[in-house]
C-alpha cells in the first residue's frame, strides 16, 4: 500500500511535535511559574535548557540501544518519559524538582526525536527522503507554535500546572498514534541487531553531516534570540520587533515542507543546501546592516525552509539500514553538543563586542560555513562509497 508510510509519516510528526508542544510548556507559563515558585529568568532559562542538554549524553546510547532492533519500544519508552515529566513538574514546589523533571522528559524528547527520525529514513527511499524528513522537520516547530495559544489559554484558565499536565497529555496522544507504527521491513533488519557501531567508512560522514545540522539549527536559535533587541537599538518598538521575528518563523515552517517539496521535485538537495544557507546568510548581514529589516527577515526565513529536509537526508547517503539507528544517534549528538555550547558562547561574543549584532553576525558565519562542510562531505562521502564497493566484491568474492 503506497500511501501507507505517509499514515506512518503522520504518527511520526505526532511524535516529534510532542516534543514542541512540551518543550513550550515552560516558555509559555513562565512568569506563572515565577509568581508562584520565586524564581527569576535565570532559572526559566536552566529549565528551557534542561530540556535540550541530555542529548548530548543520551543520543548515542539511545542510537546503540535502537541498533538491537527495537526503536519502536524506545520510542515509546521515551514517550513515556516525557508523559512522566509532565506529570512531574505539575508537583513541582521548588527549582529542584523542577529540574530533575525537566531533564527526565529532555532525555525522552531526545529519543523520540531521535527514534522518528531513523524510521522515516527506513520507510522512505531515496527519490522520497527529503521530502518526508521536510515534513517530519516542520513538526517540532508545529508542535511549540500551536503550544502557545492553547497552552497561554489553559495557564490563565488554570494555572501553570495544568499547562504541564498538557505537555504530558500531548506525549500520550503521540503514544497511541505511535503504538500503531509497524516496524519497516528492510533486508538488513535482521543483520541490525547487534550491529553496535559504525562502519570506519561512514564515521566522518555523519560527523560532518550532524555539525551542518547543528550549524543550522544554531544560525536559527540566534536569530530568533537576537533580532528583537537589535531591531529595537536600531529604533523599532518592541512590539514591531517582536511581530516582524515572529513573521519570519511562519515563513520559515511553511517553506520547510514547501521547499521540501521543490528540492524533492528538483532532486538537487546539495544545491539547495549550499544556495540557501548562502541566501540565508546574506540576509542575517542585511538585517544586521539595517537593509531593509523587513525583507532581509523574510528571505532568511524563507531560505531556511528548503536546506532543513536536505540536510536531514544526509545520513541516508552513508548509512545502511542496518546502521542507521547508531549513525542517528552519533548524528544528534554532534547537533546536542553545538546547541549546548553555541548560545553560550554566542552571549560571551555578544558582551565582547558591546553590540547586540554579535550573535547575528555569529549566525550569518555559521551558515556560511555550511558550504566548505557540505563540500567535505560529499569529498569522504566518496570515499564511503568506494568502501561500500570494496566490500561488496569481496562479499561476492567469498
Amino acid at each position: 500500500m503506497a500511501g501507507r508510510r505517509w499514515i506512518i509519516l503522520a504518527a511520526l510528526f505526532a511524535a516529534r511535535a510532542a516534543i514542541g508542544f512540551q518543550f513550550q510548556s515552560v516558555g509559555s507559563a513562565a512568569n506563572l511559574m515565577m509568581a508562584d515558585l520565586r524564581i527569576g529568568y535565570a532559572e526559566i532559562g536552566l529549565l528551557l535548557g534542561a530540556y535540550l542538554l541530555p542529548g548530548v549524553v543520551v543520543a548515542f546510547p539511545a542510537g546503540l540501544l535502537g541498533s538491537r532492533g527495537r526503536e519502536k519500544m524506545l520510542g515509546i519508552a521515551g514517550l513515556v518519559l516525557m508523559a512522566v515529566s509532565g506529570l512531574a513538574l505539575n508537583y513541582s514546589d521548588d527549582l529542584v524538582f523542577a529540574l530533575v523533571a525537566r531533564t527526565i522528559g529532555g532525555v525522552g524528547g531526545t529519543i523520540v526525536g531521535l527514534v522518528a527520525t531513523k524510521m522515516a529514513a527506513d520507510w522512505f527511499d531515496a527519490r522520497e527522503i527529503v521530502l518526508a524528513m521536510s515534513i517530519l522537520q516542520m513538526s517540532w516547530p508545529f508542535g511549540a507554535m500551536v503550544a502557545l495559544p492553547i497552552q497561554t489559554f489553559i495557564g490563565q484558565s488554570f494555572g501553570w500546572h495544568a499547562v504541564m499536565v498538557s505537555g504530558a497529555v500531548g506525549s500520550v496522544v503521540a503514544l497511541c498514534a505511535f503504538a500503531m507504527v509497524p516496524r519497516a521491513s528492510q533486508p538488513a533488519q535482521a543483520e541490525a541487531a547487534g550491529r553496535a557501531r559504525l562502519p570506519r567508512a561512514a564515521l566522518l560522514p555523519v560527523v560532518i553531516s550532524g555539525t551542518i545540522w547543528g550549524a543550522m539549527n544554531l544560525a536559527c536559535v540566534l536569530f530568533f534570540s537576537y533580532a528583537p533587541p537589535l531591531m529595537v537599538a536600531q529604533g523599532s518598538s518592541p512590539t514591531v520587533a517582536a511581530s516582524l521575528t515572529s513573521l519570519s518563523i511562519w515563513f520559515t515552517i511553511i517553506a520547510i515542507p514547501s521547499g521540501g517539496y521543490l528540492v524533492h521535485r528538483a532532486g538537487r538537495p546539495i544545491t539547495a543546501i549550499i544556495a540557501c544557507s548562502l541566501i540565508a546568510a546574506a540576509g542575517l548581514m542585511l538585517f544586521v546592516l539595517d537593509f531593509y529589516p523587513t525583507i532581509a527577515c523574510l528571505i532568511f526565513g524563507v531560505a531556511i525552509g528548503p536546506m532543513s529536509g536536505a540536510v536531514l537526508s544526509l545520513p541516508t547517503k552513508v548509512l545502511e539500514p542496518a546502521d542507521r539507528s547508531v549513525g542517528f544517534g552519533l548524528f544528534y549528538s554532534c547537533f546536542y553538543v553545538l546547541m549546548a555550547v553555541g548560545p553560550t558562547a554566542a552571549g560571551r561574543l555578544q558582551d565582547a563586542w558591546g553590540s547586540p549584532s554579535a550573535a547575528l553576525v555569529a549566525s550569518a558565519a555559521l551558515l556560511a560555513s555550511m558550504v566548505p562542510l557540505v563540500g567535505l562531505f560529499l569529498m569522504v562521502s566518496k570515499g564511503h562509497g568506494a568502501a561500500q564497493a570494496d566490500e561488496a566484491k569481496l562479499r561476492a568474492a567469498s
